[in-house]
């Protein structure tokens, strides 16, 4: 409707300016027909506030505010990525009806104010400790810091939300953590602490110890009035926020015509929170774990309901980081299940049917692909989760065709930036692709 109302409201500059041309009309002359045509032409954007007070009257979002927002103005988008799919999806795309064909949407979760989707656990974990009292010491008046383990990006967004609701803020990450989330973890107003280096500052609590979860928990025990332990692995808000604001989000934008989703695996919240949500509205909605070659989450996901397959998975994952090092993927990926991915009653990771396992190498390619034909920049696990799409739809191309078509879901978890040093950067993938 702008557009449209710009061209119609501005129809007459092209013949008053040839009207100028022909008459060579003088330059003052010029400037106060200019000056009355712009005085009495409607703006194309008159419909904005006019005046400081409709302004200071109208209603914008806070940065917090828009994440996992209860208005679907606000909600990350959904883009089509059906362009990136195999030729073989094309090809039955092409051989069938509109309402039949296979369809990759992404969701654009890098769009959050701290780009990447963890926003999402951070806003729903801090405000509910907060409502609970869990962020005071003892004598009830004293905050606690916020200490978190983290790969990065729940880091980001906790220094983000945390900061913002009036919190010290601590992330313990690992050397594996990008130079850019690092930046991003401090510019937010957090503290930042490198796993290998912290057993120096806290001798006495830690030991040697250097795996950053582990870490977490021994400093919250023993500084139990200084720390308040976001412990995202086993943290059930972590799964309600994606349960609540996620999957829902992705049932309303596709009308419920989503039919797979497709995402990646660390925490395990974002699977089991839109895996639940999903097949609560429809139980066929197949949900797929994109899982890197070298975690053993797979295998710990198969011995579900083949143990032998299972250990055999788990054997070949340790085989490969034992030959090339461990997962490159920032945010993918682990070497045994969380808390939450055994919640409600033990069942592994309850609400996946299936895995899919992606190379790192081919995980960073399909970000740079995503870059050039769809032009987005993405993170590793973007990466990895269109990966596991494209497996997903090629599967699905080789099946009868579906009356109402099928619609895969992933997410694009966070930005491309915070990795330009790594996955962007030529010089990086030279020296640490692992591909024979």
């Amino acid at each position: 409707m702008i557009y449209q109302s710009f061209n119609q409201r501005f129809y007459s500059i092209p013949k008053i300016l040839d009207t100028f041309s022909r008459n060579n009309v003088a330059h003052t002359k010029r400037a106060r027909l200019a000056h009355t045509v712009r005085q009495n032409t409607e703006s194309p954007i008159s419909h904005l506030p006019s005046s400081p007070l409709s302004l200071a009257m109208a209603s914008f979002p806070t940065p917090l505010e828009l994440i996992s927002s209860s208005d679907p103005a606000h909600w990350t988008k959904l883009v089509d990525l059906t362009v990136q799919l195999p030729a073989s999806v094309h090809a039955f795309n092409a051989s069938v009806p509109a309402l039949s064909r296979i369809t990759l949407l992404g969701k654009c979760e890098f769009a959050n104010p701290g780009m990447s989707h963890k926003d999402r656990i951070a806003k729903t974990m801090l405000e509910r400790a907060e409502a609970r009292g869990d962020l005071l010491g003892l004598d009830g008046t004293t905050k606690k810091s916020i200490l978190a383990a983290s790969s990065g990006n729940t880091g980001c967004s906790l220094a983000l939300v945390g900061s913002a609701m009036g919190y010290e803020v601590i992330v313990i990450t690992d050397s594996k953590c990008s130079e850019e989330k690092r930046a991003h973890i401090r510019s937010n107003g957090a503290t930042l602490w490198l796993a290998e280096e912290l057993p120096s500052q806290f001798p006495e609590e830690l030991g040697k110890e250097t795996d950053y979860m582990a870490q977490e928990d021994l400093l919250a025990a023993a500084f139990p009035d200084r720390y308040y332990s976001v412990n995202q692995y086993g943290n059930g808000d972590n799964t309600d926020a994606h349960y609540g604001g996620t999957g829902a989000e992705i049932w309303e934008q596709t009308n419920g015509s989503v039919t797979h989703f497709v995402m990646s695996g660390s925490t395990g919240g974002t699977l089991q929170g839109c895996g639940r949500y999903l097949k609560e509205r429809q139980a066929d909605v197949e949900v797929v774990m994109a899982d890197p070659e070298k975690s053993r989450l797979h295998g710990l996901l198969e011995a579900r309901d083949d143990p032998a397959a299972g250990a055999a998975a788990v054997r070949a994952a340790d085989a490969a980081s034992a030959a090339t090092g461990g997962v490159l993927v920032e945010g993918a990926g682990k070497g045994s299940l969380t808390d939450l991915m055994v919640a409600g009653g033990g069942t592994t990771l309850e609400f996946v049917d299936r895995a899919v396992v992606v190379g790192d190498f081919e995980a960073f390619d399909e970000c740079r692909r995503t870059a050039e034909v769809s032009k987005l920049l993405v993170g590793g696990s973007s990466g990895l989760n269109i990966c596991a799409a494209k497996v997903v739809a090629e599967f699905c191309a080789k099946e009868a065709p579906r009356e109402k078509g099928v619609t895969i879901v992933t997410l694009l978890c966070d930005h491309g930036i915070k990795y330009l040093s790594k996955i962007f950067n030529d010089d990086w993938i030279k020296a640490n692709d692992t591909r024979a």
